[in-house]
């Protein structure tokens, strides 16, 4: 009777488990998606501490249409004259460097290529589709 009732426990127990373990997957996803959203959470990271430096060094608020200096020709111009941060140049899966732009005296561009779609209702200027996406920024109106 014991060896019975070891035999139902265990076999009750084991579905428990598995049962758990489908609907921790369910719910958190797959850990390859886990790892997909984490990498695209530091790029995104990454373009965001290179606005802040880019920032830092160029916009005073105190001074209307004009910037405290031109903007850095270069991100390796900006990792050299960069105040609060390390600046991260390149993806962290590919190793590829993210695409800095200066379109004119006030405005860049950032870019980097995201496996997945952001669509928050927090820092919506954040917000990317999935593939290849550029964030245009005005250094004197930012985001």
């Amino acid at each position: 009777m014991t060896t019975k009732i070891h035999l139902l426990f265990s076999v009750a127990a084991t579905i428990v488990v598995v049962v758990a373990i489908v609907w921790g997957v369910v719910l958190a996803g797959s850990p390859g998606k886990a790892r997909t959203q984490r990498l695209d959470y530091q790029r995104l990271n990454d373009l965001q501490t290179i606005f802040r430096e880019v920032q830092s060094l160029c916009h005073d608020p105190d001074i209307k249409n004009e910037l405290k200096r031109a903007l850095p020709k270069t991100l390796d111009e900006l990792a050299m004259l960069a105040r609060t941060e390390r600046i991260n140049l390149t993806d962290p899966e590919t190793g590829e460097r993210y695409v800095y732009t200066v379109k004119n005296e006030n405005t860049y561009e950032l870019c980097a290529t995201f496996s997945t779609e952001r669509n928050s209702d927090f820092e919506v200027f954040w917000n990317h589709p999935s593939g290849r996406n550029c964030f245009t920024i005005d250094a004197l109106d930012p985001p």
